[in-house]
């Protein structure tokens, strides 16, 4: 379904707090891509997620957003300023980041 490159996963290990479990990732229409990734750290699972693990990062993904994420590849890339996390998808429209505290 989605991949999370170590390098992501590295960037979520560095600011997880000590509650927080896990990464929600969740889509909506918008953004640059057509598509809008939504980040924040939780510290459960809610009631239907999909309930993934990479490299002992848990992520979490609502029913609504799976069909979304299918085949896309989270990265971080590492640029001074523009650092963020990407988003390699077939289902959007184009290419986006997530860097300066937007997606």
């Amino acid at each position: 379904m989605l991949t999370v490159t170590d390098r992501a996963v590295a960037a979520i290990k560095s600011v997880r707090e000590d509650e927080a479990q896990g990464l929600r990732i969740s889509v909506a229409s918008g953004g640059c891509s057509g598509l809008k990734y939504n980040l924040g750290l939780e510290t459960q699972a809610e009631t239907g997620d999909e309930v993934l693990e990479f490299g002992g990062v848990k992520v979490f993904v609502d029913q609504g957003s799976v069909m979304w994420l299918t085949g896309t590849v989270m990265d971080f890339v590492n640029a001074g300023n523009d650092s963020g996390f990407i988003f390699e998808n077939p289902n959007a429209g184009g290419k986006c980041s997530c860097s300066g505290g937007s997606c």
